[in-house]
């Protein structure tokens, strides 16, 4: 994967396992022209956030590190590390590599514990592109997992061992990419390409996304993955180990919203937009929506120049909001390309005015798409208080509806309740039933 050649025809890349692989539009020519510009620009002091106080404190440490420098690598690096001697300012870079492996020597160890970064390369860019690939596809496996995730169900983060002075312990899949990315755009965060890679972690805060993963651990207060074999985490707790993300994660946010320049978060945005409106894939356009959220919630209109009466930004915005609006179709769509279709249950005869009755309120629910309902049972259960005289609160009746999505028919299951005198009809979706597809003919 060359980024020098890879960033003018894409914003994001992701090497997906099988079929999959997203390639987005040509970025535009003037790329280059911006990356000069960035070089020349005076940048003001970092920003500090206060999402909380003990993340401020990090970030307050965190301005020991100041991109603005130059610094140079230790002895004991130029010795580790083949590559921290080059001075080559690669293409969508502002610095040297040399000037990049010199800054993560620089970063506290708090917010990044893989210290000296040349024993733990590969939490690291270092311009190796086998690591890098690894790397990416580790990122990819983890999103498009996610991306598919039927409602309601979590992911579960893959561990990988690593080395240690003090012996064996192990870190999840994310940890490579999130360190490697974020301490990446830290070093250099004028370059265009470690600000590309760093929206790829963005993403892992996302406020949808983050709840769709979880770590799984037998003692998360002591850092005990599996008690039955003794693995532990690297850090002495999960507390510890997500406080490091996220102190990361407000170092890098404050850069994000001063570094970059509104100018060039707009620019990004629009592409991503385009691409998105674009994308007929449905898992892809579901990775791009996240990528726009986390940037649009978390970066864009917390920038320091962010004007919400500036008409460019109002733009943005708009194209923001209507591709919000179609937020549940698109993890809809997402969902239901890869998921497994079932089998058409059984439908029974019941009587023709409920039968109309509930047939109207579908087609109401769902418009066009309604295809039919399928009536699961035709005798209506009591539900009555906990407590006596136990009188009846309404009646429930268990149906699925059958709808028509593009080429896929759909089916998702509810109860229709009324009221014991036989009025106030609604038609609620059963908890953590969710659209599938169905086999119809």
């Amino acid at each position: 994967m060359k980024k020098y050649l890879l960033f003018l025809s894409a914003l994001m890349i992701l090497t997906c396992s099988a079929n999959a692989q997203l390639n987005l539009n040509r970025i535009g020519k003037k790329v280059k022209e911006r990356v000069e510009d960035k070089k020349k620009e005076v940048e003001t002091d970092l920003e500090q956030i206060t999402e909380s106080n003990h993340l401020e404190q990090k970030a307050e440490q965190g301005r020991e590190y100041d991109y603005r420098k130059t610094y140079k690598v230790s002895a004991t690096a130029l010795d580790a590390d083949p590559k921290a001697a080059d001075q080559t300012v690669e293409a969508m870079y502002t610095k040297s590599i040399s000037e990049i492996h010199a800054a993560y020597e620089q970063f506290d160890p708090e917010l990044f514990p893989y210290q000296p970064y040349y024993n733990y390369k590969q939490f690291y860019y270092l311009n190796d592109e086998e690591e890098e690939e690894v790397r990416t596809g580790q990122y990819t496996s983890i999103v498009m997992n996610i991306a598919q995730l039927p409602a309601g169900a979590f992911y579960y983060m893959p561990y990988t061992p690593i080395q240690t002075p003090d012996g064996e312990v192990v870190v999840t899949y994310d940890e490579f990419f999130r360190n490697a990315w974020t301490a990446l755009f830290v070093a250099d965060p004028l370059s265009p390409w470690a600000f590309h890679k760093y929206v790829n972690v963005l993403m892992f805060e996302n406020r949808m996304f983050e709840i769709k993963y979880t770590y799984k651990m037998s003692d998360a207060e002591k850092g005990i993955v599996d008690a039955e074999t003794g693995t532990l985490l690297f850090a002495p707790s999960e507390a510890a180990y997500t406080h490091a993300q996220d102190s990361r994660k407000l170092l890098a946010l404050s850069l994000a919203r001063s570094a970059v320049t509104i100018d060039y978060l707009r620019y990004y945005l629009n592409e991503l937009f385009k691409q998105c409106d674009a994308e007929t894939n449905p898992v892809l356009k579901y990775i791009l929506y996240w990528k726009i959220d986390a940037i649009m919630v978390n970066v864009f209109t917390k920038h320091n120049d962010y004007d919400g009466a500036d008409v460019a930004n109002r733009k943005v915005e708009a194209s923001y909001n209507a591709l919000e609006s179609k937020r549940f179709d698109i993890e809809t769509d997402a969902r239901m390309h890869s998921a497994e279709t079932v089998e058409m249950p059984k439908s029974v005869q019941i009587d023709g005015n409920t039968s109309s009755k509930i047939n109207a309120m579908a087609r109401e629910m769902f418009g066009e798409e309604f295809v039919r309902t399928v009536f699961l049972d035709n005798s209506w259960s009591e539900f009555q208080e906990n407590e006596y005289p136990y009188r009846v609160m309404h009646l429930s009746l268990p149906i699925a509806v059958v709808v028509k999505r593009g080429d896929k028919y759909l089916i998702n299951y509810y109860d229709v309740t009324k009221s014991p005198n036989g009025g106030n009809w609604n038609m609620m979706v059963q908890m953590g039933a969710s659209f599938k597809p169905v086999k119809y003919e």
